[in-house]
């Protein structure tokens, strides 16, 4: 019951990947409108963590907090640093200009897809709004991956890459329901906070980093807290 309804919201997400897809290949987006889009996911981040997550985390012991929030940290610093040295060395034939920044989404989609499933065990309703969240995240995504790579692939490898973005996400939901289902206490609390973590770091090392190769707008600017303003609404009328 927990895995089919953590599924059917994670299809939002699936599907999300593959219209950011099919959008980049269609009417690929400018530096001002990737950004722009940028500070809206980062918006809606934010206040999925802010509303959901850390109010979990908050009544946890503060060791635990801190142990999950640690490895998280050092998992999203070691997977920055795995992207750049892939870069450097050029590792994927055509997709060696990429290579790092979709093995770096890839990984981050397992991790969102176990955070989903878990969230899904210890609240419902909490997992709704990640689900939701994250896949606004993923729509953003599923662009960047597919303007990421060279213009001489075709469209059915263009958009294989969305494709498998969306199915590592089904796949850590699928695992992390099914290895967690029953579980409770510590590893719980410290897969929330390492999520939390994890999350967090997004929005400020990759993000907004990101976004903000591009000058900052008055729409951009506002977009971001139409983003949080968005996913915080959502979680009062939930």
């Amino acid at each position: 019951m927990v895995l089919t309804q953590a599924l059917s919201y994670t299809a939002l997400a699936v599907v999300a990947a593959m219209v950011g897809g099919v959008i980049a290949i269609t009417y690929p987006p400018d530096a001002q409108m990737e950004s722009n889009i940028q500070h809206f996911a980062a918006g809606v981040v934010i206040a999925a963590v802010a509303a959901e997550l850390l109010p979990e985390v908050h009544e946890r012991a503060p060791l635990i907090v801190v142990l999950g929030f640690t490895i998280g940290v050092v998992t999203m610093l070691g997977i920055h640093k795995l992207s750049e040295t892939i870069e450097k060395r050029e590792f994927g034939g055509h997709f060696a200009s990429a290579s790092g920044l979709l093995i770096t989404v890839c990984i981050d989609m397992l991790i969102d897809g176990v955070l989903i499933g878990v969230t899904f065990l210890n609240n419902p309703d909490t997992g709704a709004i990640i689900a939701v969240a994250l896949a606004i995240e993923v729509l953003f995504l599923g662009v960047a991956g597919v303007v990421a790579l060279p213009n001489d692939l075709g469209v059915a490898r263009k958009l294989a890459v969305p494709a498998v973005f969306g199915l590592l996400l089904t796949v850590g939901v699928t695992g992390g329901v099914l290895a967690l289902d029953g579980v409770t206490g510590a590893p719980i609390a410290i897969i929330l906070a390492f999520g939390s973590a994890a999350l967090l770091y997004l929005v400020t090392e990759e993000l907004l980093v990101k976004a903000g190769k591009v000058p900052e707008t008055p729409v951009s600017t506002t977009l971001f807290f139409v983003g949080f303003l968005t996913i915080f609404l959502l979680d009062m009328l939930h």
